[in-house]
């Protein structure tokens, strides 16, 4: 007499079923599928979408973007701290600084030196200030601070860059393009 085979054959230990469950709750709530359907079919990335991408691979949510901006904005002729900066979004150093790059692709030390070179951009197209002057304004330590640290983001000397302002605000037609960052 033969007897009759169960449907499913009993597990072989008990993580086997604890696998398959994990695999029935993963393919389930499969998050990108989920993400891929509510997303716009163009590929434009602005808008909201954007943030709240952002804010699902570990990056900060909008008001803590916001006040750090403010922030830096604020207090860019002194000295900032990667501290300071991660106590205004109720974060660890550490957190804040991986949260930080996920948002914006760069260090917080990298934005502040970016945002130094804005400014010391506009002040030396919008004023006959020395460069040494100008250095101090942006919340650099020297001129020659100001100048490696323009160096290394855009490739040519603060003073160079002047000039070449200057000349294509005079109208003598300079031939280059304009300036971009390297990095």
């Amino acid at each position: 007499m033969q007897f009759p085979r169960p449907l499913k054959a009993p597990p072989a230990s008990p993580w086997a079923k604890r696998t398959d469950v994990s695999r029935y709750r993963t393919s389930e709530i499969d998050l990108e599928r989920l993400a891929a359907r509510q997303a716009p079919q163009c590929l434009d990335q602005s808008g909201p979408d954007l943030n709240l991408r952002q804010i699902a691979i570990g990056g900060l949510a909008p008001w803590q973007m916001r006040n750090v901006q403010t922030y830096v904005d604020m207090y860019l002729r002194s000295t900032i701290r990667v501290e300071a900066l991660a106590g205004l979004c109720n974060l660890s150093c550490g957190h804040f600084q991986r949260a930080f790059k996920a948002s914006l692709g760069e260090t917080p030390h990298k934005y502040v030196t970016r945002r130094r070179m804005e400014m010391a951009c506009r002040m030396m197209t919008g004023t006959d200030e020395p460069l040494c002057r100008i250095a101090l304004e942006c919340g650099m330590t020297d001129q020659a601070h100001l100048t490696n640290s323009f160096r290394r983001l855009y490739g040519i000397a603060p003073n160079a860059w002047r000039k070449r302002m200057l000349l294509k605000k005079s109208g003598h037609g300079v031939r280059e393009t304009d300036l971009v960052p390297l990095n």
